[in-house]
């Protein structure tokens, strides 16, 4: 009879022996790895094409939209980002992405656990006796997945890059909304604006209307000054119809960014006046800007490389790339062995009275090592499917950074070339009001023909409103390029 030490020599032999066959397929199976991606390095260049001279700093405050100084843009950005349901999806996804964390956190420490169990069991005899068994136990439990491939290690990697992707993720779609806001918002302010002027430019022309009807009834002025004048009424008026659906539309886009039900929002009164507005005949908007705050010549864009650290979609696309690669050693762990410890030990007693008796103690402890060894491939088909999601996440990544540089480009061109042409057509205008002066005093002293006044008068109309439509888009490309950028953080 073998004595108990020999029967533990021969048990620990064989189960080392099991524990080198498993590892030795674990090798082949590390044999047959996915051949990881190659990927490439995402170069910037040294600076901005378009760029100011020198511009290597940026300066760009957390409260960029600051900068026009509208009070009324600041309060409904405020309202956007307490309101609107995309932020507060991407916020909720933010608290999703951390819990998962720290679950995932948890599967590299031991569980523990505690198990009360009570039991009866019935029995009847041949010889006719019944009989009741009692079972109690209080059995506190342990178990652990010891990490041998980084596995657990690679989840939790995955789990932190996916926290911090969703964190830029969510600095984007505040982004986002706050540029999409300012944006409409000039938008709407730029049709309010020329339904503004087409009811004024409208109540003069009516006047003259009046006053060509009563010089054409005296024979003073002949039809076709009548029909001229006419017409021209006749354009105006279309003219506040269309700005005015567009502003009512403009209108109900804003409050949907805001996050409230459709209602009509008043327009800003004018903050100032200045004398060159009112010499250009601009009807009380000021000139230059369509905010109570001049526009920087010049913003400061910064140098390329630290566009990849302040853009929230960069940033969000370099972390799914580093929850990719992190998944792609879950994949292969998946295919390599696995071992867990499992503990338990406590009271057992077959009486209630017996968990107090002198020394019931029981316990139990096993260690399991496994190996997949048959699995038609599946396995190496997920370890190669995490590799290719590795690949798709690095190119869509270097894709961002390429899109991001692009748009500080076209926004630094847009600026650059509204600010002239801002320039140029304020000279128009400026010209239009003259010529607009002078061709009145002479058709009122029968030196000119009522075309020419018409004429002139439809040019300074339309110069008014092509500035204002002007000053929009350039308020807009500011916007584009603070969101190009990527805002303050």
């Amino acid at each position: 009879m073998k004595s108990p030490i020999s029967n533990i020599r021969t048990t620990f032999a064989a189960g080392t022996i099991a524990a080198t066959i498993v590892f030795l397929l674990a090798l082949l199976s590390v044999g047959c790895a996915v051949t990881p991606p190659v990927i490439e390095p995402v170069a910037t260049p040294d600076e901005y094409i378009f760029a100011q001279e020198g511009d290597t700093t940026l300066i760009v405050g957390v409260g960029w939209w600051e900068i026009f100084g509208d009070t009324t843009l600041n309060r409904l950005v405020a309202i956007a980002v307490e309101n609107n349901s995309d932020v507060r999806v991407a916020a909720s996804r933010l608290l999703q992405a951390r819990s998962s964390l720290t679950a995932t956190k948890g599967s590299l420490l031991p569980s523990l656990g505690v198990g009360l169990g009570a039991q009866a069991t019935y029995s009847e005899g041949s010889d006719g006796r019944k009989s009741i068994g009692q079972q109690y136990s209080l059995l506190p439990s342990i178990s652990w997945e010891v990490d041998l491939f980084g596995g657990i290690s690679g989840a939790t990697e995955a789990a932190r890059a996916d926290v911090l992707a969703t964190e830029w993720g969510y600095r984007a779609t505040m982004l986002a909304l706050q540029a999409e806001v300012a944006q409409a918002y000039f938008l709407w302010l730029q049709y309010a604006r020329c339904e503004e002027i087409c009811r004024r430019s409208l109540a003069l022309r009516e006047e003259s209307q009046e006053r060509v009807d009563s010089l054409y009834l005296y024979g003073f002025a002949s039809g076709s000054d009548r029909q001229q004048a006419r017409a021209l009424t006749a354009t105006i008026a279309a003219d506040i119809q269309s700005y005015s659906r567009s502003k009512l539309q403009a209108n109900i886009s804003l409050c949907t960014l805001l996050g409230v039900e459709p209602m009509l929002l008043p327009p800003p009164p004018h903050s100032k006046e200045c004398a060159h507005s009112r010499a250009a005949n601009l009807d009380g908007l000021y000139c230059g800007h369509l905010t109570a705050a001049p526009l920087p010549v010049s913003v400061s864009a910064g140098l390329p490389s630290a566009l990849l650290e302040r853009r929230p979609d960069v940033m969000e696309a370099f972390y799914r790339v580093e929850a990719a690669a992190a998944k792609t050693k879950v994949a292969h762990a998946r295919r390599l062995p696995s071992f867990a410890l499992t503990a338990e030990g406590g009271l057992l007693a077959y009486s209630l009275k017996g968990l107090t008796a002198h020394n019931p103690l029981y316990w139990l402890a096993s260690a399991n090592l496994t190996q997949p060894l048959l699995n038609f491939g599946q396995l190496r088909a997920e370890e190669e499917v995490a590799v290719e999601a590795w690949r798709q996440a690095a190119l869509d990544y270097r894709q961002s950074v390429i899109e991001a540089l692009a748009e500080v480009e076209n926004a630094l061109i847009a600026i650059d070339t509204y600010n002239l042409q801002a320039a140029e057509n304020l000279r128009l205008l400026e010209a239009n009001a003259k010529v607009q002066q002078m061709t009145a005093a002479l058709q009122a002293d029968g030196m000119v023909s009522y075309f020419n006044y018409v004429d002139a008068e439809y040019d300074l109309y339309s110069s008014q409103l092509g500035y204002v439509q002007l000053m929009a888009e350039q308020l807009s490309a500011y916007v584009s390029l603070y969101k190009a950028l990527g805002g303050g953080w």
